[in-house]
Formats: C-alpha cells, sequence, structure tokens
C-alpha cells in the first residue's frame, strides 16, 4: 500500500496530460523503488481510497480507468444473457451450443460470464456493476442489453421475472426465485421500476433481442411494459432468395411492418446486417447495405455488421465441408465494409463490425478481430471518411480540441413508411463531432397503426431518443471539461417541441428509460402509461 501511494503522489506531481505520459511516469518511479510496475485496477482502488479527503485529479481518474470506452458513449453498457431456450428460428448460421441460447458460444466473453452465473439475471448486474465500479467506472446510467436466442419466444412470466430481477439488482432490492405468477411479476415490476427512478443505478435504457416475425402489437405492449426502450432485430439481408436459402423464416416485407410497427410505437431499432452470407458477392451486399438507406420501410437507427462465419456447431459447417459454401475472401470483405462505412448516412449508429468470437472458433470467413480499427487506418490513408453517429460522437475524438461553445445546431430531416423523421444534433461547423442529438418522428396521421393498448397516437409526436455523448458523469454532478450536463439535452427538447408545434401536433411523447424519468419531469412532462407525455398547446 505505501508503494502504491508512493507512485501515485510521484505520477500526480508530474501532471501526465495522456495515459503514455502516466504509463512513462509510472515505469520511472517503480524503476526508482525497484519494484514491479502495479495494475492500473491496483492504482485506481488506491487512488479511488486517498482522493476520497482530497480532490480529485479528472485526468489521473481517466488514464487509470480500464476499457474507458465503455462509459465514453456517456452511458455504462451492462449485457446479461437469458438461458438456453428453443429458438423459432433455424438459421443455416447459427451456432448449436447445447448449454448455450441459440447463436451464441460459450466461448464468447459476455456468453463465458453468463454461464459461469447459471444465466442468473440477478448475479449478472451485480457482478457487471462491481467490475464497473473497479476499474472506475461511473455506474448510475446503465443501458442494459439483453441478449440470448429470440426474447419474445421465451414465456412470458420468465420475460418479466428477468427484467424484474435485473432492476432488484440496481435497487439493492433482494432476489426472489422465479414465479409463473404473471400478474404479481407485472406488480413487483412496476414497484421496482418506481423504485430505481431514485435508486444509485438508474436503468436510463432497455435492449432485447428478437426477430421480425415476433413483433406484433402484443409483444409491443409487454416490452413496454417492461421498460424496453431500442430493440435489436435481425434482418440479415434485404433479398427474399437470399433469406430463404438461409432459412432466415421471415421476408423482407415482414421486416418492414415490424419497423412500421415499432416506430409508431416509439422505439429505436437496431439493424444486424450480415454479408458474405450465401449466394451474395461483395458487390451485392454493398448495393444491399445501400438499400437500407433508400428503403423506406428500412432506414434503421443503428446497424450492427456482423460478417457470415462458419461455426463448427452451425449448419453452414457442412456446406463449407462439402463446397456449397465459400467466403468471397477477407480482402473483399474488408473493401466492402469501407464502401458501407461510406454510405453510411449522418444519423446512423454503427455499433459494432463483428461478433466477439475467438479465432479458434471460426472455421473461415472473418477473422480480423480488431477490423474496426483496422477500416479506420486504411480510410485515413485513403482520405475517406465515415458519418455514422459512434465515428463522430465526442468521446471518440480526443484529438481534435474543440470548445462546447462552438456548436451548432442541424437538422436532418427524412421520409421512412408512415412517418417523418428528425434528427437533431448539436455538433461543430464542420460537423466531424457529436455532442448530443434527439430523434423525433411525426407520425403520418392518415395511416396510423392501432396501439390502443399502449397509447393513444392521434395528433401526437415521439421523441424516440435522446443522448448527450462524452465521458459518463454521474446525476447531479457537472465538470467544466466534459460534454455532458450542459443543457444540449433540454435544448433538443425545446427545438423538438417547436417542430411539433409547428406540425400541428397536440402533444408529445418520449419513450423514456425508467432511470430517466424524471429529467423529463424537470421538462413538464408527465408520466402517461409507460411514456413521458407533454402537452404542446
Amino acid at each position: 500500500m505505501n508503494n502504491l501511494k508512493k507512485i501515485l503522489k510521484y505520477i500526480i506531481s508530474q501532471k501526465p496530460q495522456t495515459k503514455v505520459e502516466l504509463d512513462d511516469t509510472r515505469r520511472k518511479i517503480c524503476g526508482q523503488l525497484k519494484i514491479k510496475q502495479p495494475s492500473n485496477r491496483e492504482l485506481l482502488s488506491v487512488y479511488q481510497k486517498i482522493t476520497k479527503k482530497t480532490k480529485i485529479n479528472k485526468s489521473i481518474l481517466t488514464f487509470l480507468r480500464k476499457a474507458d470506452i465503455r462509459t465514453l458513449s456517456g452511458i455504462a453498457v451492462v449485457t446479461s444473457l437469458t438461458k438456453p431456450y428453443n429458438c423459432p428460428g433455424n438459421c443455416i448460421y447459427c451456432p448449436l451450443e447445447a448449454k448455450m441460447p441459440k447463436s451464441y458460444l460459450a466461448s464468447e466473453p459476455a456468453a463465458a460470464r453468463a454461464l459461469a452465473l447459471k444465466f442468473n439475471p440477478y448475479t449478472q448486474m451485480q457482478r457487471r456493476i462491481e467490475m464497473l465500479k473497479k476499474n472506475g467506472h461511473p455506474t448510475d446510467k446503465i443501458e442494459y442489453i439483453i441478449k440470448g436466442g429470440t426474447w419474445n419466444a421465451y414465456p412470458l412470466s420468465y420475460q418479466y421475472w428477468f427484467i424484474l430481477e435485473s432492476f432488484r439488482a440496481c435497487n439493492n432490492s433482494k432476489s426472489q426465485k422465479y414465479s409463473a405468477d404473471l400478474s404479481k411479476l407485472q406488480k413487483d415490476l412496476e414497484t421496482e421500476q418506481k423504485k430505481n427512478e431514485k435508486a444509485k443505478h438508474r436503468i436510463i435504457g432497455l435492449t432485447l433481442e428478437t426477430r421480425p416475425d415476433h413483433i406484433s402489437p402484443k409483444t409491443i405492449f409487454h416490452m413496454r411494459q417492461m421498460g424496453c426502450t431500442r430493440i435489436e432485430l435481425g434482418l440479415q439481408a434485404p433479398d427474399d432468395k437470399i433469406l430463404k436459402l438461409v432459412n432466415r423464416g421471415h421476408t423482407v416485407q415482414q421486416f418492414r411492418e415490424a419497423m412500421l410497427l415499432l416506430r409508431q410505437a416509439g422505439f429505436k431499432v437496431d439493424l444486424h446486417f450480415m454479408p458474405d452470407l450465401p449466394s451474395t458477392t461483395a458487390k451485392h451486399d454493398v448495393e444491399m447495405y445501400q438499400e437500407l438507406f433508400i428503403d423506406p420501410g428500412l432506414k434503421p437507427d443503428m446497424v450492427k455488421i456482423y460478417p457470415c462465419v462458419v461455426i463448427k456447431s452451425a449448419p453452414l459447417y457442412k456446406w463449407y465441408k462439402t463446397g456449397k459454401y465459400k467466403p468471397y475472401g477477407e480482402k473483399k470483405l474488408f473493401e466492402a465494409i469501407i464502401k458501407m462505412k461510406t454510405l453510411t448516412p449522418r444519423y446512423c449508429r454503427i455499433s459494432r463490425l463483428i461478433r466477439d468470437i475467438p479465432d479458434n472458433e471460426i472455421q473461415a470467413g472473418n477473422r480480423i478481430t480488431n477490423l474496426r480499427e483496422a477500416l479506420q487506418k486504411a480510410m485515413v490513408k485513403r482520405k475517406l471518411k465515415c458519418q455514422c453517429l459512434r465515428c463522430r460522437e465526442v468521446g471518440h475524438q480526443q484529438n481534435l480540441k474543440l470548445k462546447n461553445s462552438n456548436l451548432k445546431l442541424f437538422t436532418d430531416r427524412y421520409e421512412t413508411t408512415g412517418g417523418t423523421e428528425y434528427f437533431l444534433s448539436f455538433e461543430d461547423t464542420k460537423r466531424q463531432v457529436v455532442f448530443a442529438f434527439l430523434r423525433l418522428r411525426l407520425p403520418d396521421q392518415k395511416n396510423l397503426v392501432s396501439l390502443a393498448n399502449l397509447i393513444n397516437l392521434k395528433n401526437l409526436s415521439f421523441i424516440r431518443e435522446l443522448h448527450t455523448y462524452g465521458q459518463l458523469i454521474e446525476v447531479g454532478k457537472k465538470d467544466k471539461k466534459a460534454s455532458q450536463h450542459k443543457g444540449w439535452g433540454k435544448k433538443l427538447m425545446q427545438e423538438a417541441e417547436k417542430i411539433s408545434r409547428k406540425n400541428k401536433y397536440k402533444k408529445i411523447a418520449v419513450i423514456s428509460g425508467v432511470g430517466v424519468r424524471d429529467y423529463y419531469r424537470h421538462l413538464g412532462y408527465k408520466k402517461q402509461g409507460t411514456y413521458m407525455v407533454k402537452k404542446l398547446y
């Protein structure tokens, strides 16, 4: 402990300006003390103790924080997996491990953690919060992502119990055993959600993973009762011939219908796209990707590009061994994805580019584990840019010296089936960096989809997402150098309300995460069903 304090005091006295400088300083002092260099976690643990009585040096904290990217987008991401359960799909590329949810491998990091904890939602949430805190991350704003199989295929009582246990873990409430009593589960969940509005660990967003053929007014109703705000939906390819060949089990039109229902209910949609599937080419993949942002029935808010890979336990492995399937090659795939990145509009976020599948599990297909980094280097060399949200968010632009005062409000408008979308954002004048954004939907009043049990859509506009980027700052705290808690969200809300009034909408609703309801209350919104609603006039 004494040596760790000496090391920290020396590091603080040298005032390192970068992580490299901190590492060099640590190396120097450890050499003088003739001791082995301690890990970031060891230093961080002691640093957190000694700074309880003194002022925290934000730079030192940032440099010591492990996996800083986990909270660079303004939230702390926690992922849990559901238990193994029969999936209605028979996709040929999906791994089939008996002890895992369909399409997941026990060797994947998140899946391995879930398996070790017997897929218990309470302990999964509890352990991830503990780990984030140990690594120096604030955990009061949690973006919760539930993966594993098809969510809506699980028994409804299991769905409610899984989410109820997750809220209990965040609220430090006592864990309960699984119960099939649906009415009690719903009542208990409502109680825990109310607690979570003021809890230390607030679930400010909830993402569920499902299939387009399992989206209906009924499933949407329940997902909203659970607090869901975003849906991950697997399209894989906007081509019916390919979907049929790979036994996807739905059509492109079914996907469009699911997208419409979700948008009408205010959800954000994260679409999965899978290049290098059987019968396609690199050129066709680029054409299909471009179609995602041309077709008004698609135009997703986020995209995950998951190149098809061959896993031994997947039916595709037999196709590969017999020569029925052959990937078109890493070089072609690499070039295709570069083109895809240049085709991505500003309102969309490429949240992931590959699955965390260990190299030894991959029999064929992409093996570049640092694909995003490799693509970025190649694009910089060719003077190409990706305009997607992730590439432009302020947390990933540490090399650019930008001031919060030099921002401009931009408005991008685009048409989708059943309504008009507005993407409002505060960015630098060259539109290289995004500090905050809002997604507003103005539904077409002539062709409203009935969601009577959920909310009355007549004369109602929807705020589908509000997000301020940058390193996560705890609720109630401020940092002059940070982009959070600067009032950008409030200004974006005012602009959304202004646009809604101009277009004669009488009310505006927010698909609010449970843990952020209080924020909207301060802006004049009131809870109506599962939404936060405000009368405009």
